[in-house]
């Protein structure tokens, strides 16, 4: 299983992540329902025995997994054009928002009140299209929260990936200190040194 970074601080910004070096040369982190599987069950949308009923049910039906990951791939495209445009100060796309509400309103139509303990939940139901389905919810609850003014995008030039900036003062510009940060200040340091 490979190891996905998680480093956005929501589901949904971890999600459009899936796709290293977004302005710079693209790699699909995603390339197969199975690659989707393991991010979904690493990232917490679904559980162990849920991604191993994902894997059986590709291979039993392979036309319908290739057409969910087709499915999740066009939402994560939306999801991060949404949030860029956020990032950046614009206004989102009306398309993307629409297709926003399309997998929101899919995703309701699974949701059930449960009981648990002393108190109820809302779950969403265990199905193949339980990822989409959580990342939609993630999505809609960061867009209408308090937390959506936090949204940046990396500060590296190439990245591009979005992130949640948690910090006191608001002042985070990597998606990780320990890659694009320093890759960026090794950057700076060797160029201020050659103009010495």
């Amino acid at each position: 299983m490979a190891a996905f970074k998680l480093l956005g601080g929501a589901l949904c910004l971890d999600f459009a992540n899936t796709v290293d070096w977004r302005k710079g040369e693209p790699r699909e982190l995603l390339r197969r329902a199975h690659d989707l599987a393991d991010w979904a069950e690493q990232a917490g949308a679904v559980t162990g025995p849920e991604t191993q009923e994902l894997r059986e049910g590709a291979a039993l039906d392979p036309g319908r997994a290739e057409a969910l990951h087709r499915r999740a791939i066009k939402l994560r495209e939306a999801v991060y054009r949404v949030f860029k445009a956020h990032a950046d100060g614009a206004s989102p796309r009306e398309a993307d928002l629409e297709h926003l509400n399309r997998e929101l309103a899919d995703a309701h139509s699974h949701m059930r009140l449960t009981r648990e303990g002393p108190s109820y939940a809302l779950r969403l139901q265990a199905a193949p299209e339980k990822i989409i389905w959580s990342v939609a919810y993630s999505a809609v609850q960061l867009l209408t929260g308090p937390e959506l003014n936090r949204v940046k995008e990396c500060g590296d030039p190439r990245c591009g990936w979005l992130f949640l900036d948690t910090s006191r003062n608001q002042s985070r510009r990597w998606c990780s200190m320990s890659d694009c940060g320093n890759r960026n200040k090794a950057r700076t340091y060797y160029r201020r040194r050659r103009a010495v």
